[in-house]
């Protein structure tokens, strides 16, 4: 059952929010596990939600009341709302800077109790200024962590490659007997790189020239040098360039991006560029008939979430979110001797 993985991981953090309160979202999907796992940690739990595309107020909350009565050990102190109101802020001792709650801004954020902590819910790393204010964060003084997703009790990253093998198929094509280019400049690309070049038939790597140490793993031809293309003629009919750059927000392959798009054209016989994450110019790729997967990906948003593998990595990326909102209260920020949290 799917509350035993939540008893499980919070067992294996020894994720302890007992005389806490927290706000965070209820969503749909995999994120579904996000207020109960706060709520399995001991914590009173306001699990604010909105109206999405995804599903309505009614059936989050629906959804996520039925996963909370599936734990019959205690009731979980969970209060459902769509409103945030002043009330409910001054309570919470952490606030989580999940995606119904974004931004996080002083209308929000002024009604906060000076002790507040915010965690990010990812690395650090993938800071987005778009969602909070951090001038009034740090007037206040708010203590804001973000999550080692690579701690062995948290473990996220390991699912990257799972994430590239679900888009390539969801692309429509196959591993088997056929050769991928990875064009990256971020730390997800020796996680995906392990997972794919084991696979298929070669893995070429663009890569910023000081990562090459990192892709140490057998299938793999070293061509670096990001954001430059130099395809080998080996890879010349490639499948697909999966694509991951960072910010995830810039235009990084369109009209005058720093990956040149005539360069990718030139190189490859039909190119097919998977959008894992980073910006491309849509517009600009369409008239210059280089195909690309998926079609619409929200600016900033990565193009395949952990939540497409499953409930495993969300269950493990909110319970090490919330690890790292208690770090935050208690001045701890190891746990098992590894930090689970980088100051922000």
């Amino acid at each position: 059952m799917l509350i035993d993985k939540l008893v499980k991981q919070v067992r294996e953090l020894q994720l302890n929010l007992k005389g806490k309160t927290v706000l965070t979202e209820a969503a749909t999907g995999a994120y579904i596990v996000t207020p109960v796992l706060a709520a399995l940690a001991g914590a009173k739990v306001f699990a604010f939600s909105k109206t999405t595309r995804y599903g309505t107020v009614d059936e989050v909350f629906a959804a996520t009341k039925q996963l909370a009565c599936s734990f019959k050990e205690f009731p979980l102190d969970i209060h459902y709302t769509d409103k945030l109101t002043p009330e409910i802020i001054s309570q919470a001792d952490i606030i989580t800077n999940s995606g119904h709650l974004r931004p996080l801004t002083e209308a929000v954020l002024g009604h906060a109790k000076d002790e507040v902590v915010i965690p990010l819910m990812y690395e650090a790393w993938e800071w987005r200024e778009a969602d909070m204010d951090i001038n009034y964060i740090r007037k206040r003084g708010f203590k804001i962590g973000a999550t080692n997703e690579r701690h062995p009790s948290v473990d996220v990253f390991n699912y990257l490659g799972d994430m590239a093998l679900k888009q390539i198929f969801d692309a429509g094509i196959c591993l088997y007997k056929n050769k991928f280019i990875l064009l990256c400049n971020n730390d997800f690309g020796p996680f995906i790189a392990r997972v794919i070049a084991a696979v298929c038939d070669g893995l070429a790597v663009i890569d910023k020239d000081e990562n090459k140490s990192r892709y140490d793993f057998k299938n793999i031809e070293w061509i670096g040098g990001f954001p430059d293309i130099r395809i080998p003629p080996a890879y010349k009919d490639a499948e697909a360039v999966i694509f991951t750059a960072y910010p995830f927000d810039q235009n990084w392959i369109g009209d005058k991006t720093p990956v040149s798009l005539q360069n990718i054209k030139s190189q490859l016989t039909d190119p097919l560029i998977l959008r894992y994450a980073g910006d491309v110019d849509a517009e600009v790729l369409r008239k210059e008939n280089v195909r690309f997967y998926p079609q619409d990906v929200h600016s900033g948003h990565m193009g395949i979430l952990p939540s497409a593998v499953g409930y495993d990595p969300i269950i493990r990326l909110q319970s090490g979110g919330l690890k790292a909102g208690e770090a935050l209260l208690s001045g701890k920020h190891e746990y098992n001797n590894i930090k689970i949290l980088d100051l922000v």
